[in-house]
């Protein structure tokens, strides 16, 4: 990116409404796994609570993805110029 600030409140924006919700869906996860006595079949508390953990895995990569695109150095490829004085190799 070329303009440093505006990665910098990219990274800020999608680390709060994305990290963390995705963070207190990953600790309610754990909790839920923890203590499966709110729900009447284990089953759905063990579902209920895999579902909150991949949810926040998924939520709180975003912010770490986002960092690393918009800070990341980018180093610019040198591209040389054709020359057209050079002979046209021959077709094999």
């Amino acid at each position: 990116m070329e303009n440093r600030n505006l990665g910098i409140i990219l990274t800020l924006v999608t680390m709060v409404l994305c990290g963390i919700p995705g963070l207190v869906s990953i600790c309610s996860g754990i909790a839920i796994a923890f203590n499966n006595q709110n729900f009447a079949d284990p089953a759905i508390g063990v579902f209920f609570a895999l579902s909150l953990l991949c949810t926040g895995l998924c939520f709180a990569a975003i912010p770490v993805v986002a960092g690393f695109l918009t800070h990341r150095n980018r180093t610019q490829a040198a591209v040389e110029p054709l020359s057209r004085d050079e002979p046209i190799p021959p077709p094999n």
